[in-house]
């Protein structure tokens, strides 16, 4: 899942001082931990699924490397600009939606079915900086909407171990379709390729109405668009989970956490020893309800998505409503 939320500090900087072309130090990977259904990874039946997410987002504001809530101080800028002390009250507010395809093989590789799957995003977020320099204050706001980067997963096994366990593999790469250039105040993508591996197993109860899960993800980022650095590689582990009460409801609780596990690099990140020069975290809790009201075929989930214990990244919070369609569609 992506994240646009860098838009409020490339507004702040390039606004008031000229660094527009300048790479920012927030780049915050593409995989957001808590915005999928615990479920979704687990093993599927054969045929298309259609899926379509809903969320809405706020942000409360973004967090230094000691856990902080920035809301001013010194802020140190690329040469040839000299450090500026500033007031920071920065919020961004909007609307994600993400339809998606996710084909099941009626056939099996190595004892597994194949999976594939592809994901684009629709984004409206308004945003809203009041920021004062020394004797000057402003108060910048605005509206971004449109499509942004592509999600695909073209490879994906799964396993499954009767009604105990399930294992699966899969390798998602999200393309920077989205708009993208430096500086810009309009971005809609980050600019960046990001490959994703992932490695669900789910443990089962109860006749798998109760699932324990573990999904750890391995991201690895390419350059930056038209330059010369490149977002550190990232790591998240998720956990949680899901009880079915009856045959048609269900209710889940999950965990993740998310690091940044390797450095900023390139000739183009400035920020190398300044106050941004620290790997990011965050952690993330959820919870939700799901309902399937037409058994097999059709499941709608609500869930609430927060942030906590975040460093060097912005606080969000999430609601989510989203929905399966199995429509027996190359089914066995």
């Amino acid at each position: 899942m992506k994240k646009v939320l860098i838009i409020t500090i490339i507004v702040l900087l390039c606004t008031k001082v000229t660094i527009a072309q300048r790479i920012s130090p927030y780049q915050s990977g593409s995989y957001y931990p808590g915005l999928i259904s615990l479920r979704d990874y687990a093993a599927a039946p054969a045929g298309l699924i259609f899926l379509d997410y809903n969320y809405w987002i706020s942000s409360s504001g973004y967090y230094d490397k000691d856990g902080e809530k920035f809301t001013g101080g010194t802020i140190d800028l690329p040469p040839p600009n000299n450090p500026i002390n500033i007031d920071l009250n920065p919020g961004i507010s909007g609307y994600l939606n993400v339809p998606g395809l996710f084909y099941v093989s009626k056939f099996k590789i190595f004892g597994a079915r194949y999976m594939a799957s592809i994901y684009p995003i629709y984004l409206n977020l308004d945003y809203e900086v009041f920021m004062a320099i020394g004797d000057t204050s402003s108060n910048i706001s605005g509206n971004v909407s449109g499509w942004g980067d592509l999600t695909a997963m073209p490879f994906g096994l799964s396993w499954s171990f009767g009604k105990k366990m399930d294992l699966s593999f899969m390798y998602t790469f999200y393309a920077p379709v989205g708009r993208y250039e430096t500086g810009a105040d309009d971005n809609l993508g980050q600019g960046f390729w990001t490959h994703q591996f992932q490695l669900p197993t789910y443990f089962y109860a109860m006749e798998q109405a109760t699932a324990l899960a573990i999904i750890p993800t391995f991201e690895f980022n390419s350059k930056v668009k038209n330059s010369e650095a490149r977002a550190g590689n990232r790591f998240t582990l998720e956990y949680g989970i899901s009880q079915y009460f009856t045959e048609w409801l269900e209710v889940e609780v999950m965990n993740g956490h998310n690091w940044q596990i390797g450095d900023d690099s390139g000739s183009d990140v400035w920020w190398t020893g300044t106050r941004f020069d620290s790997r990011d975290r965050k952690n993330t809790f959820s919870a939700g309800v799901g309902v399937w009201t037409l058994k097999g075929m059709l499941n709608l989930r609500a869930k609430y998505i927060m942030d906590y214990g975040v460093r060097q990244r912005f606080k969000d919070n999430f609601v989510s409503f989203s929905l399966v369609f199995i429509p027996g569609i190359l089914s066995e």
